[in-house]
């Protein structure tokens, strides 16, 4: 089974008629996985055209996503900035999709294959910053978006623990956070709020067991999954895309890639990434 996460960053661009068989190419230079992450899709609710040529995109996949329901917090392009959508190939069989309840964001889509006794849940963690949050059902202050991230990240984890008990899991998509100093050029951000979602996310990951795959098979790799530039014009790269899988699954990973080849990330300063399991 493969499985491709991928920053899209605007799915739209895709689905006039005159992009679908690029997609297509796209699919294979992928390595035609079984599923498919996307996250950033930029879709709204109220965009029922698109969510349905979404969903005809792929002949014989099943589309699952989760979009923003935000109207307070999501305001950057109209609201489009956020969602996910999951692409899951019909041969493997029974599917169940749900997002969490306490997603209004649009950020995370969970997909369980009870066969394979396999969750994957497909997600777009938060990007920290000192805008303030609003509580989307109360309408009042909440901290700022470095507090949400972080409680994100928890809540996030608390559900891969509870799919746990009945599955293997699989974690996928963009974290927004580099994990050490390896996952970065030219240097790591250790501003407070950044070094405290990344050390509770460490740790979260240590304590509950949970294994980053690519660092894992790969320790010594310097290798990202976004890429920018400075203001002098070098290299701004991180890795802040991986795909993390419950300690209990590792014997069924048979590798783990990062996709960083320019050709595999047209429209995106994301680089896609890969798992296989046996």
């Amino acid at each position: 089974m493969r499985i491709v996460a991928w920053n899209v960053e605007n799915v739209v661009r895709w689905l006039a008629p005159d992009q679908r068989a690029a997609f297509a190419g796209q699919l294979a230079r992928l390595g035609d996985p079984d599923i498919l992450c996307l996250q950033e899709i930029r879709v709204r609710p109220r965009d029922r055209e698109h969510i349905v040529e979404m969903q005809q995109l792929l002949p014989g996949y099943t589309c699952h996503y989760a979009l923003s329901d935000d109207p307070r917090n999501v305001t950057f392009r109209g609201g489009r900035q956020h969602g996910v959508a999951t692409y899951v190939r019909d041969t493997l069989g029974c599917v169940t999709a749900a997002t969490p309840a306490w997603d209004y964001e649009g950020r995370v889509a969970v997909t369980a294959l009870p066969t394979h006794r396999l969750a994957v849940i497909n997600f777009y963690a938060v990007n920290g910053t000192s805008r303030p949050y609003y509580d989307p059902v109360t309408g009042e202050p909440a901290g700022d978006r470095h507090a949400f991230k972080r409680r994100f990240q928890r809540q996030l984890l608390e559900l891969a623990g509870e799919l746990r008990a009945a599955a293997d899991v699989v974690l996928a998509g963009d974290w927004n956070v580099s994990r050490t100093s390896a996952d970065v050029t030219p240097r790591l951000r250790t501003s407070a709020p950044h070094a405290r979602a990344r050390a509770e996310l460490n740790a979260h990951f240590a304590n509950e067991r949970w294994l980053d795959i690519f660092r894992e098979l790969h320790p010594d790799a310097r290798r990202y999954t976004w890429f920018g530039r400075t203001r002098t014009g070098a290299l701004d790269a991180a890795r802040v895309d991986y795909i993390v899988v419950n300690e209990e699954l590792r014997d069924r990973v048979r590798a783990a890639d990062i996709l960083d080849d320019r050709a595999a990330r047209p429209h995106s300063d994301h680089a896609p990434i890969a798992l296989e399991l046996r």
